[in-house]
């Protein structure tokens, strides 16, 4: 088994990595890498924007759409992996110049598309009946109908839109879809405001008008990104291939699982800190935050790895530069989060938490603590979890994933709360082992990886 060929060096791309950091190759991962890290703080801002407008209409409110909400975020998750296994045969393809495959990989892409929406549509809309199946409150999930019964239409023009940025992160423009999200957001404000409260003599729908909201910007934003993809020539369609379905959902269910895995296990997580005590809870819930920016570095990194490598031949001797650029950008990225969270962890705290007891201050402290810890090796897996899937290696990512959030995280997370009563310090520090174990396991597989890419 070969590892990546490199142009200055031979052996292992890790053990010559600082000779093989291309100037060039770091600029070129970080100019995809910066407009997806926005794109996913931006989302983020939209989703805070919900949830503080729709704390307005009380807490039983919030607390109906907070469930909808992550039950709709576990579908739709699994969905937009299962549609990022375009992202790597449309990169290559684009790079090829092979005009003709790119137009049947558009096809694909929205066959793929329209097979994962409509029965995810049907399910969620059924979602009051199943949350009442898995014990949740009747009431509450009642409450939350219309809600979610919008978010259900809204998942259908989303899953196109994720199949429409896939395309462009693949062709190097995400910077487009970055603007379009950036005003989505007052216009995402403004329809909330519209429709919750019934201005302009319209009905006060109250949290239904949050759904209904998300449906017409989803609506809008695909409507723009459709023009976009137009204006830059990713357009038209080719002939049906099913081996292209096939090959977009072999490579995009694993990527949907692990998604799942790291998703699930996070919002578990945040239940289970707010059953053991209130301290708990609130430390807890400054750290989830915190992560989710964190998150967006690290998602930026690997969409950005991703690309850059399979726009790579892999006969081009080039592999080795965007390996090692990759996993210098991850250790960099991994240092100054860390550092940034350690210096700002006290005044963080402080701040979320005033008013609160010094014991839960304190929590939140030790919490950010750990997670800055955790961020030293974060990045580094996201950035060689892009560089397999570049290469289609993506059930093995899936593996890495189950084992470190539910064989590592998960058992530790019991250990440490109930055996020793560690609280939301035990949770973080079982989810901080799980990220660098799944993080080490991805780094040791792009180690082992030949240089003809492939399933290992």
């Amino acid at each position: 088994m070969t590892y990546f060929e490199l142009p200055r060096a031979t052996g292992d791309p890790f053990r010559h990595a600082a000779r093989n950091v291309s100037k060039a190759e770091a600029w070129a991962v970080l100019r995809l890498a910066a407009p997806l890290t926005g794109l996913a703080l931006v989302n983020m801002a939209m989703s805070v924007t919900d949830t503080l407008m729709t704390a307005a209409f009380g807490v039983e409110a919030l607390a109906a759409v907070a469930v909808a909400s992550d039950f709709y975020s576990i579908l739709f998750y699994l969905a937009v992996g299962c549609i990022g296994g375009l992202g790597p045969l449309y990169a290559a393809a684009h790079a090829a110049g092979d005009a003709d495959r790119l137009a049947r990989l558009r096809t694909a892409g929205t066959i793929t598309c329209a097979l994962l929406a409509l029965p995810i549509c049907g399910l969620l809309w059924q979602t009051p009946a199943l949350l009442g199946l898995l014990g949740i409150d009747q009431d509450l999930a009642d409450a939350g109908t219309g809600y979610v019964r919008a978010m259900a239409l809204t998942l259908i023009p989303m899953l196109a839109v994720g199949v429409l940025r896939t395309r462009l992160t693949a062709i190097g423009r995400p910077g487009v879809m970055l603007r379009i999200t950036l005003c989505a957001v007052p216009l995402n404000a403004v329809f909330n405001y519209v429709l919750m409260y019934g201005a302009f003599g319209l009905p006060e729908l109250g949290v239904t008008g949050a759904g209904v909201s998300s449906l017409l910007v989803g609506l809008l934003t695909l409507a723009a990104l459709l023009r976009e993809a137009h204006r830059v020539g990713d357009s038209g369609s080719g002939r049906v291939e099913p081996e292209h379905i096939a090959a977009i959902f072999r490579i995009g269910v694993p990527i949907g699982i692990a998604t799942l895995a790291e998703v699930g296990l996070y919002l578990g997580a945040t239940i289970y800190a707010a059953s053991l005590s209130v301290t708990d809870a609130a430390a807890h819930s400054v750290a989830i935050r915190l992560a989710g920016i964190g998150y967006a570095f690290y998602f930026g990194l690997q969409q950005a790895s991703m690309t850059r490598l399979a726009r790579v031949d892999p006969k081009s001797g080039r592999e080795g530069d965007v390996v090692a650029t990759t996993m210098v950008l991850g250790m960099a990225i991994g240092l100054s989060i860390c550092t940034t969270l350690l210096v700002v962890a006290e005044p963080i705290a402080n701040y979320a938490l005033r008013g609160s007891t010094p014991g839960a201050v304190g929590a939140a402290i030790t919490v950010i603590g750990v997670l800055a810890l955790t961020e030293l090796y974060g990045p580094a897996g996201a950035g060689a979890a892009g560089l397999l899937r570049a290469r289609e290696v993506t059930r093995p990512v899936m593996v890495y994933s189950l084992i470190g959030n539910w064989l590592v995280s998960a058992p530790l997370i019991a250990v440490f709360t109930v055996v020793f009563d560690m609280g939301a310090v035990g949770i973080w520090i079982a989810m901080a082992t799980g990220t660098v174990v799944y993080s080490g396991l991805c780094v040791q597989a792009l180690r082992n990886l030949p240089a003809a890419g492939g399933e290992t």
